[in-house]
């Protein structure tokens, strides 16, 4: 057995020894590191109830974490319902490895860059496990500032391991039972209700998709309708609105999920029209 091969059998004992320790997530990250670079791992728990928590952040030397200050709070607290990773999981209940280029929106690096410039990515990729009670454990690499993208030998690797890291991490979760959700948080309620009094059923469908990144042409095709018609009802949005195009309606509703008191019972899209 070669060097390196012994380190990384060593590295997943200590994993699984680790399980329901403090040190379990730290391990999870120094096994990647033998495997494949990446600039920054993040460790999230997500909930439709709550607001996101941060059980382990990894950042590289030199590199600027994603989330610090201000804009850890604003992600953790409120825009992270955008996040494609957290919608994947809220909106399709789906599991296991997944590629930002595979499930983000067509319009999400474009779009999305001109709010949350912080993040400055160039690839990301994740692990979304089924904690068995609601909840989701979000594991996410990430590379900044370049067009490098993650080898394909490093997802191969990821998918790989995929079944057996889910396993262990459900069973470090149902072991540690002081690891509690951040506060409740009706987050998730302000997105639902976005437009659903202003706007007509088929309009709403696809403002909750624009504020998502989607394209016209993507939208139509989730949708199963036509280009012209998904066309037709992002002018009647835009027409109810006063707005003339999809980066001023993610702007307001970025603006709106940044206010200190959120009425999460109302659809805060009519609303703010009503006070033009």
């Amino acid at each position: 057995m070669s060097s390196s091969q012994a380190q990384r059998t060593k590295q997943i004992i200590n994993l699984t020894k680790s399980v329901g320790e403090d040190d379990f997530y730290s391990n999870v990250n120094q096994l990647f590191q033998l495997h494949f670079d990446y600039d920054e791992l993040l460790v999230l728990h997500m909930s439709r109830q709550s607001s996101v928590k941060l059980l382990f952040r990894y950042g590289k030397d030199g590199v600027k974490n994603r989330l610090q200050g201000e804009d850890s709070w604003r992600y953790l607290t409120r825009l992270y319902v955008l996040d494609p990773f957290y919608r994947h999981y809220a909106d399709r209940n789906q599991f296991g490895f997944f590629t930002l280029d595979a499930i983000g929106p067509e319009e999400f690096e474009s779009i999305y860059n001109s709010y949350f410039n912080f993040l400055d990515l160039s690839d990301e990729i994740g692990y979304l496990f089924d904690l068995h009670d609601g909840t989701c454990l979000h594991i996410d690499m990430s590379l900044f500032g370049t067009e490098q993208k993650f080898a394909r030998e490093s997802l191969d690797y990821l998918e790989e391991i995929c079944d057996s890291l889910s396993a262990l991490v459900v069973e470090h979760h149902s072991n540690r039972q002081f690891d509690h959700l951040a506060h409740v948080s009706d987050v998730e309620k302000v997105v639902r209700n976005f437009g659903k009094d202003l706007l007509t059923n088929k309009e709403y469908q696809v403002c909750q998709l624009l504020l998502q990144g989607y394209s016209t042409k993507n939208i139509a095709e989730k949708m199963h309708i036509g280009y012209e018609t998904v066309k037709m009802h992002k002018k009647n949005i835009y027409s109810k609105t006063y707005m003339s195009s999809q980066s001023e309606l993610l702007a307001l509703f970025i603006d709106i999920l940044q206010q200190e008191q959120l009425d999460t019972e109302i659809d805060l899209l009519q609303h703010h029209v009503q006070k033009i």
